[in-house]
């Protein structure tokens, strides 16, 4: 039966031998122990995150299930605190020195042999002290666990939780048992955000990684080790998931590391990758995650959202030329669902000069952004559209004709052309690649028709 860390009780036979020394240092320690779960519990404006349910949290399905208390570690549990520890130990010692004298004064009847017994049991009493401060670190360990498997959202951990788990038994997060579950939980929450198989990176990785990390407390050169004993035990010729698998884990640790990556993550000597490889991986898969981010970006260009892809785009580390192409190519192809929305509806008129009006707005939106003070802060890739110099522009150039017409029948029903009409009329040339002349001869001819049915 699992021993819950919080209903540990001291043995009473460890502490037999000074009942009152021990009860003191147990009130001690409780009081104590109150005020951090106090903290911990409080973090969360009063809603504890440590659970007991028997079904799985969240944080147990990352890292296992709560582990048990073994030996004297229940001992330690209930006196958590260094003084409470200490007052026991004390006592503890100070009972068996005095047993013994009493069996050394039993059994020999002088005051030598009795100071002897003393020391045998003192000393065994010492022996008994020691094993409870060595299980210390342990049981340290085994609380952290707990408390962050036990926890509904591993990525709410902060730092200031760990810091009071470890000061709560005495021990430092640097010590050697305590840093090998830090290292322990670090892993196992790593490996959780690298999808299986074949599902791709969702982009919220490297910063839950790196707020993990920073509340853990890990150092960089700790935390790349985990990193790379992570990607040691991912066998690259089990086939494509894992390749893939290995290929998402390099990405994301040389984001997590960034400029200290070169010196921290021996790749090629470990691995056997070069640095072709690895420009490759960091290409494609910020390639990946960057068009996620570009189909937020809508005809309104919110400001809000064009700020925040440019974000993730530095995050990803994609460089300005590959970042600005790709965003123009999603402009072309929301202005190419407009376009084929109006060839959907020619017998439509009204719907037809909605979508071109709609085309010639988000192309002014995105001149005048491409010009707007600030504009480094914003996605890169904004300015006017043109359609000219597509591979299929050629085979496409007469629908494209078709909807022009439209737009100047509509413009020039009054049988006017005024200088707003015609910037418009040139900006739509522009967006769809026409040539001067064409777009000329197709207002001659639409203003013809129009003075003839005037007149």
């Amino acid at each position: 039966m699992e021993l819950s860390l919080a209903s540990a009780k001291p043995s009473p036979r460890a502490a037999g031998a000074s009942p009152q020394a021990a009860s003191a240092a147990v009130s001690s320690s409780s009081s104590s122990s109150s005020m951090i779960a106090a903290r911990l519990a409080g973090r969360r404006g009063g809603r504890r995150r440590f659970r007991f349910a028997v079904c799985a949290a969240a944080g147990e399905e990352v890292f296992g299930g709560r582990k048990g208390l073994t030996g004297v570690q229940p001992l330690v549990e209930a006196l958590p605190g260094p003084v409470a520890r200490a007052a026991v130990e004390l006592a503890v010692v100070a009972a068996a020195a005095a047993a013994g004298y009493g069996v050394g004064l039993r059994a020999g009847g002088s005051r030598t042999t009795a100071i002897a017994g003393a020391a045998v049991l003192g000393v065994a009493g010492v022996a008994g002290a020691v094993a409870v401060n060595s299980a210390v670190p342990e049981v340290a360990a085994v609380g952290l666990h707990n408390y962050v498997a036990g926890s509904d959202d591993p990525t709410e951990l902060e730092s200031s939780e760990v810091e009071a788990i470890a000061s709560k038994y005495g021990v430092s997060t640097q010590d050697a048992t305590f840093k090998a579950e830090l290292s322990d939980l670090y892993g196992r929450f790593v490996l959780s955000l690298l999808h299986p198989g074949y599902e791709d990176l969702k982009g919220t990785e490297v910063e839950a990684i790196i707020k993990f990390k920073k509340a853990l407390g890990l150092n960089d050169i700790d935390a790349a080790n985990v990193h790379m004993e992570i990607g040691g035990r991912i066998d690259r010729d089990a086939g494509i998931g894992q390749q893939q698998a290995f290929q998402k884990l390099l990405f994301v640790t040389n984001l997590v590391f960034r400029d200290a990556s070169e010196f921290l993550l021996p790749w090629k000597r470990l691995f056997g990758v070069n640095d072709f490889q690895i420009d490759n991986v960091m290409r494609e898969s910020a390639k990946s995650l960057y068009a996620s981010q570009l189909k937020s970006i809508g005809r309104g260009l919110d400001i809000g959202t064009l700020i925040e892809v440019r974000r993730t785009q530095l995050l990803y580390k994609l460089s300005d030329e590959i970042a600005a192409e790709m965003f123009k190519e999603h402009a072309k192809k929301l202005v190419e669902e407009n376009i084929s929305s109006a060839l959907d509806n020619l017998n439509k008129r009204t719907q037809v000069v909605d979508e071109v009006k709609s085309i010639l707005a988000f192309n002014s939106l995105l001149t005048i952004l491409s010009k707007f003070p600030g504009e480094d802060r914003f996605v890169r890739g904004l300015g006017p559209i043109s359609l000219g110099g597509e591979s299929d522009h050629d085979r496409r150039v007469d629908d494209l004709k078709l909807l022009y017409r439209a737009y100047a029948t509509e413009v020039l029903s009054d049988g006017h052309l005024d200088d707003d009409k015609l910037a418009s009329l040139n900006q739509l040339r522009n967006v769809f690649g026409l040539g001067k002349y064409e777009a000329e001869a197709i207002i001659s001819d639409v203003k013809a028709q129009v003075y003839q049915g005037t007149f």
